[in-house]
């Protein structure tokens, strides 16, 4: 009898323990910054390229009882999709960001940090979503101006995260990131020619 109690009591622990082993997730980044819609670009053209200059592909794990497999991905290319966005966000604010030519202004945004980190734990209730790109302007006469953007924020739900809330606040934090960039009036300025 004693044998059989044991033997449910490591069943009943083993389907518990299971139960809180998270399962890795794809998340789609689709970033949708704030930018006011201006014509300080007068046409300049500007050639956008967008760089991943993580230690890690991933963002983070979804925490739970086997965390370093249960990791955060992005589903697309994260820097064409970062350099996407801010062609669109310039393009608003008057700059040739689709058709620069050679003789264009470059810019570089590098993903430097985006980072999902959740509370430890085998319940996952709270996470820390941070993300900081850099920014490396260059013109024709060899000048560069470098920005730096940061974003953060930490999430609290009563549930640990699905994928979908998961792709909502990564895609939260690195629209703000990207929206101070696009609001940068020294950038700005500098792509400008001023």
């Amino acid at each position: 009898m004693r044998f059989l109690t044991t033997m449910m009591a490591t069943a009943l622990l083993t389907t518990l323990l299971s139960g809180c082993a998270l399962s890795p997730q794809m998340i789609n980044i689709t970033p949708t910054p704030e930018v006011t819609a201006r014509n300080v670009g007068n046409n300049v053209a500007v050639a956008v390229t967008g760089t991943d200059q993580r230690s890690r592909p991933e963002f983070g794990t979804r925490g739970g009882v086997y965390g370093e497999t249960s990791l955060i991905r992005a589903a697309n290319n994260l820097t064409d999709t970062v350099a996407d966005s801010v062609r669109k966000g310039l393009q608003q604010q008057g700059f040739n960001a689709y058709n620069p030519g050679t003789d264009a202004t470059a810019l570089e945004v590098r993903v430097v940090e985006f980072s999902y980190v959740p509370e430890s734990g085998s319940v996952v209730n709270k996470v820390e979503v941070r993300t900081e790109l850099h920014s490396l302007a260059r013109n024709a006469k060899g000048d560069e101006f470098r920005g730096v953007y940061r974003a953060g924020n930490t999430y609290e739900q009563p549930l640990t995260p699905t994928a979908k809330r998961n792709q909502m606040m990564l895609n939260e934090v690195v629209s703000r990131a990207l929206g101070q960039l696009l609001a940068d009036d020294k950038l700005l300025n500098f792509l400008g020619g001023n």
